[in-house]
């Protein structure tokens, strides 16, 4: 983990200056998501004209990486794993 000037990061969010938390975990999710469809129709427009499979293969782990970005934020980050934690006496600060 790299520490930045806001504190911990992972994944794609250490390049990030707004960390992640239960506040905006819905907007990142989105953003996540967008990048995720994006990336998906680069691979597919890549797959119909030819281009490079390294270029597809480093979009496809982009992708993995994403999907596993986005499977933390909601386990860690998300009102409900919040509640979770609150009621099973874990809670997070």
């Amino acid at each position: 983990m790299e520490q930045g000037h806001f504190g911990h990061y992972t994944g794609n969010a250490r390049h990030s200056k707004t960390p992640v938390t239960k506040s905006n975990v819905h907007a990142a999710e989105r953003d996540d998501a967008a990048h995720i469809s994006y990336l998906k129709r680069d691979i597919d427009y890549d797959a119909k004209h030819g281009h490079s499979d390294k270029n597809m293969t480093a979009d496809e782990k982009h992708i993995s990486k994403l999907a596993g970005d986005m499977k933390y934020d909601k386990k860690h980050h998300s009102p409900a794993a919040n509640l979770k934690n609150v009621l099973s006496g874990k809670q997070r600060y």
